[in-house]
């Protein structure tokens, strides 16, 4: 009705259970009997609670009054609560993930290498192996902390990226522990300031050198933790140390023949078999006995070089090592060459083409002499695009070029090979009319392979034992002596020898300065009996 003024309240001192019955009883009333509970689910029905006011008087008549109800804000907020879904796992991670655990605001680790870069020179049976040396940095931000203990490592770490089992850390990655040092094994306070603690250690020459391939990956990982004294958060230093090989380069390229029968082509190659990586390399192909002079006939039959392709492969062969629990049962078990039981596991080996190029001219070729020649000197690159003449690519921006390694430990084996491929087909000519060239059908691919060596660069740096100081029996006995010398002063010698403990204190001690005017005179504060140095 229009005199009725209808309010909306909610009452904060009833409870739930009373609003609902409040709920339920006007809706009892209020709806009609025809509408189904479909429709009033759908629509919620809103209970109000009216009161008219007769001559304002103040005085207020109700009529099927309804007391104002009010939900409390508190009950409000538990109901939200009782239908919002929480999984707290879900917001590990993100930009709302929690801080790392190295993380430490009272102190902080560092490290400074005093050492060259670490370079094997040579190959793993020659090498003396690398020195590497540095400070451990622990930098205290506050006046006093106290440390529990301070230890650090030296380990190899090889991560078989399709190991034996590929679900097992244990298949996948295997660590060996090369050194460790404890720099403070009992509790001390710091104080304020920078701490620096030497470490140093001497890598054998047999180590493998830093790898990263498709198959493994070889690193060698420094790690050092500081627990402090209050239990707070650690702090840890974890760095890589890159290791390298390089092996000295022959003066001269080396030479190899290559026969092809049933033919009587002979191919003589010039190529450096040690080249380094992301480097422009190249070889000299000569081919002789390419032709055959039939003098009865005045013609000459010779092999055309038609293509010449080459390739640099990169061969990579590992042990995936089988872990404790994934190791076959079955399986014997073998010793190897140190007498140890050899691990068991499968190989992996892949094989991928680093650069190549086809030729298909660029060659100087001499048909009609007596054997017949073709000479060819081709560059390529070692990891990049050829220069030479041709369709060339690379796959050096895919994946970087590994460096060989020769017996390194879980048969771990790098090698490279430049292959060579020539495809030659049979022409017959007669000599008086030389451009009346004839196919005989006839074609041959001649294929050779030869092994290089990929190794990085040696740099300015030498071996380390090579710029090792004297040791202690090259070191002269002790300096030369200078008991007697001579001093020129006005014309006259005369004689000029130090000091000597065995002269008594009471005795006269020799002139330092000898001359017609010099004495020898004592300053104050000093006696006789003090020594002077």
């Amino acid at each position: 009705m229009p005199h009725r003024v209808v309010d909306f309240f909610r009452s904060s001192n009833d409870s739930i259970h009373s609003i609902k019955q409040t709920m339920q009883t006007m809706q009892r009333r209020t709806s009609p009997p025809s509408r189904s509970r479909s429709r009033e689910r759908q629509r919620p029905t809103r209970t109000s609670s009216y009161a008219s006011s007769a001559d304002g008087d103040g005085v207020v008549e109700e009529h099927n009054q309804v007391l104002p109800v009010r939900l409390p804000e508190v009950s409000k907020e538990k109901h939200k609560e009782h239908h919002r879904l929480s999984f707290p796992i879900l917001h590990l991670g993100g930009h709302k993930a929690s801080k790392d655990v190295s993380e430490n605001a009272n102190a902080s680790l560092d490290w400074r290498i005093e050492s060259a870069p670490a370079i094997f020179y040579g190959s793993a049976d020659e090498s003396t192996g690398a020195l590497i040396s540095g400070q451990l940095q622990l930098r205290v931000k506050e006046e006093a902390f106290e440390v529990e203990n301070l230890e650090a490592k030296l380990e190899i770490r090889i991560t078989q990226k399709k190991p034996f089992s590929g679900h097992c850390p244990e298949c996948a990655t295997q660590k060996t522990e090369l050194k460790s040092w404890s720099f403070l094994s009992e509790p001390t306070v710091l104080t304020q300031r920078t701490h620096e603690f030497p470490f140093s250690i001497l890598l054998e020459g047999h180590l493998p050198a830093t790898t990263d391939n498709h198959l493994l990956s070889i690193q060698y990982v420094f790690t050092a933790e500081a627990r402090p004294r209050d239990g707070g958060l650690p702090l840890k230093l974890r760095r890589t140390i890159d290791v390298r090989r390089s092996l000295s380069t022959p003066a001269t390229p080396h030479h190899s023949v290559r026969i092809f029968p049933p033919t009587n082509i002979t191919a003589s190659v010039h190529y450096d078999a040690v080249v380094h990586p992301h480097a422009t390399s190249s070889f000299m192909l000569r081919l002789d006995g390419i032709g055959k002079h039939n003098t009865a006939a005045r013609s000459v039959e010779y092999w055309k070089l038609k293509r010449l392709s080459w390739k640099l492969e990169e061969v990579v062969t590992t042990l995936a090592p089988a872990c404790k629990k994934h190791a076959p049962k079955n399986t014997p078990a073998t010793v190897d060459e140190n007498g140890n039981e050899a691990k068991k596991g499968t190989t992996r080996t892949d094989t991928r083409v680093i650069a190549h190029a086809d030729m298909h001219s660029g060659w100087k070729a001499d048909y009609y002499s007596a054997d017949g020649t073709i000479e060819a000197e081709i560059e390529y690159q070692t990891g990049g695009a050829s220069s030479g003449s041709g369709s060339s690519s690379s796959s050096s921006s895919a994946r970087a070029v590994s460096c060989d390694i020769r017996g390194g430990r879980n048969g771990i084996e790098v090698s490279h090979r430049l292959v060579v491929e020539m495809v030659v087909a049979q022409e017959y000519v007669p000599l008086a009319h030389t451009r009346h060239v004839t196919p005989t059908g006839v074609a041959r691919i001649l294929r050779m392979n030869f092994g290089v060596v990929l190794t990085d660069r040696g740099g300015l740096g030498v071996s380390w034992d090579n710029e090792a100081p004297p040791i202690y029996q090259d070191v002269p006995p002790s300096p030369p002596s200078y008991a007697r010398a001579t001093m020129v002063e006005h014309g006259s010698v005369e004689d000029f020898s130090l000091p000597s403990p065995e002269y008594p204190h009471d005795e006269e001690r020799p002139a330092y300065c000898v001359g017609p005017s010099a004495t020898t005179t004592t300053p104050e504060g000093f006696n006789n009996n003090s020594s002077r140095i």
